[in-house]
């Protein structure tokens, strides 16, 4: 799957044969081979011509447009999948709570998974971290979300694990600057939390563009309520992944000088935010993300090359293969994804009787 980045500011994107042309001006920036194109991430002021827009439609290319400091605004797609029956069968089975909590628990026990391999690495690769006591609170939340009897007890679970996990990966920085206390997004104001944020943000773009793909309705999931304009399918999806891609990317690009604080700046407190301001505000029950409560730090931002490191890195780790955990096969992260939403379907379809997360050791 090849996805292409537009970050080049007040450009336009024409068509010429088989190729789209980015260009500013007169002055042509950038190629793109249609027939490569699989998604196109447009980041602030960029537009398309009408016979790009048609192509787009045409070939079924998702274009997702991003504010330009990542903050999701929204996509173009072709028509609505026509497998009505999957969503049929998905409108019915999320009706009935007890496969709803079935669905949630699985998630959620896959990221608890994760989440304890996240930090079992950092335990391992700097012994000065301590996180045998982080370690082994995972492990008993997760020992108890199978009992759970609702939904609400299983984002309580989740919440807790968020909580000790996020108190452990603040150890896992050797950069010298660089600190971590704790999730916040509403602003991020630490160069960890910014990009978290973006981070995950990147990471919906690839989860909902496969939950559309695959035909489902975006909208209706199990572990994140459904409201009104959040993709609760698509969020409830990502969870297993942010641990494996996210956060393991943030603790490298600063431990291997990737990225450095000089890449970071001061915004306003007007700057873009995550993903979840746009789909998620009303919802902060089940996770360890929460707004500045001292409401005095201004959010820190990206500069324009820091943004275009991390875009590439990011890229690199969705490219990054490993063997699948039912096919066996070695596929990149991306490829699993996918595959993973086709696993969720034939659950849904009462192909396989439940869903098996990824997880990493």
């Amino acid at each position: 799957m090849a996805v292409a980045y537009v970050l080049e500011q007040n450009t336009f994107i024409r068509m010429e044969g088989e190729r789209f042309l980015v260009q500013r001006k007169k002055d042509v920036l950038h190629t793109i081979h249609i027939f490569k194109l699989d998604q196109l991430v447009l980041f602030g002021n960029v537009s398309l011509t009408p016979p790009v827009i048609k192509r787009l439609l045409k070939e079924g290319i998702d274009t997702v447009f991003m504010s330009r400091n990542g903050r999701y605004l929204g996509r173009l797609q072709s028509p609505f999948s026509k497998n009505i029956t999957l969503r049929c069968k998905q409108y019915e089975k999320m009706s009935d709570p007890v496969f709803s909590t079935k669905m949630a628990k699985a998630i959620v026990g896959g990221k608890l998974a994760n989440m304890r391999t996240v930090l079992m690495r950092i335990n391992r690769n700097r012994k000065e971290a301590r996180l045998d006591d982080n370690i082994l609170g995972i492990k008993k939340i997760a020992e108890k979300v199978p009992a759970a009897d609702d939904l609400d007890a299983v984002r309580g679970y989740e919440g807790k694990a968020s909580a000790v996990y996020f108190e452990g990966f603040s150890r896992g920085f050797l950069a010298e600057g660089v600190t971590f206390k704790k999730r916040i997004r509403r602003p991020p104001t630490d160069p960890v939390n910014a990009l978290l944020s973006l981070g995950y943000t990147l990471l919906f773009n690839s989860v909902m563009g496969a939950v559309s793909l695959v035909g489902f309705d975006p909208y209706l999931g199990a572990l994140h309520s459904v409201d009104y304009g959040r993709p609760s399918l698509a969020l409830d999806l990502m969870e297993e992944w942010r641990p494996l891609i996210v956060d393991t990317l943030v603790l490298s690009v600063f431990n291997m000088k990737t990225l450095t604080l000089d890449d970071f700046e001061k915004g306003n407190t007007t700057d873009d935010v995550d993903i979840h301001d746009v789909v998620n505000e009303k919802d902060d029950s089940n996770t360890n993300e929460g707004n500045d409560q001292e409401g005095s730090s201004l959010p820190i931002k990206l500069t324009n090359s820091g943004f275009r490191k991390f875009i590439l890195q990011f890229e690199r780790k969705m490219s990054q293969k490993v063997k699948h955990h039912i096919t066996g096969q070695q596929l990149s992260y991306r490829d699993c994804i996918r595959e993973q939403i086709r696993q969720y379907a034939r659950v849904i379809r009462d192909e396989e009787d439940r869903y098996q997360p990824i997880t990493s050791r």
